[in-house]
């Protein structure tokens, strides 16, 4: 279980995140969504610890990431938006090296499994290519197979799929799903709706570091006074498209 509690990070006179608090359950895939910049980022790094909140705090499965951020970190695995992979390592050295950091033992167990990760994601072929040759997709499919090797209690997903093609897209949703019906929590970003509306059990929007709103996909469309899609609930509560903005530009291109 995650609970957040007044969660807040200040940078100077921006508060990136203001006083946040929701609970993601064991068995619950929760996802964060907001613009660019509301903060989404921000509080899945101060849930893992590698950000210190200004105030307030999380709790996993009992540990304070104020207090006990080792023992949190221990149980939670992660996938950034942007992969900082180690470029001079194979794709298989890298898994090695993040099970030693994890102390999994070394044998033919250990390497059964990272190979069963790695065909799943069909990544298997390029494992021993450095990781510089890597496109995004397979990088991020290598940070995948890095957050699962410990086998987690808690996922943490930020914009998991960009950038992976369609199979690799529907294994990682199927690799999700099995987990969550494991029992595992996870909390995902992402910025395609379509995944949130079909993956997630509850949905949290942040506009401007705030949640604004919360909840089943049926409590959001009550609350957005009954709009059905999650583009649609997305767009109402944290504005669409400058439409005049839009028109003035159409016209300026079609008037050359």
């Amino acid at each position: 279980m995650i609970e957040v509690q007044e969660l807040t990070r200040v940078f100077g006179e921006l508060t990136a995140v203001d006083a946040i608090s929701f609970t993601v359950n064991p068995g619950e895939m929760y996802g964060l969504l907001g613009p660019n910049g509301s903060g989404k980022s921000t509080t899945m790094r101060m849930i893992l610890g590698l950000l210190k909140p200004t105030s307030g705090t999380a709790i996993v499965l009992g540990h304070d990431i104020r207090t006990d951020s080792v023992a949190a970190k221990r149980v939670m695995g992660y996938v950034p938006e942007e992969p900082n992979l180690p470029d001079s390592l194979t794709g298989w050295e890298y898994i090695n090296y993040v099970a030693d950091i994890w102390r999994i033992p070394r044998g033919s167990g250990r390497d059964k499994e990272i190979e069963e990760l790695l065909q799943l994601l069909d990544i298997y072929d390029a494992s021993n290519d450095l990781i510089s040759t890597y496109s995004k997709g397979m990088s991020r499919k290598t940070s995948l197979v890095a957050a699962l090797i410990h086998k987690p209690r808690i996922l943490i997903l930020d914009e998991v799929q960009a950038g992976i093609d369609p199979k690799g897209a529907a294994t990682i949703k199927e690799i999700l799903n099995g987990l969550r019906s494991r029992g595992a929590t996870i909390l995902l970003s992402t910025h395609v709706l379509e995944i949130a509306e079909r993956m997630c059990d509850r949905i949290g929007i942040i506009d401007h570091g705030k949640l604004i709103a919360e909840g089943t996909m049926d409590s959001l469309r009550q609350q957005a006074k009954g709009l059905s899609s999650l583009e649609d609930i997305f767009l109402s509560l944290t504005g669409g498209p400058d439409m005049q903005q839009i028109a003035r530009f159409l016209e300026e291109v079609g008037g050359e």
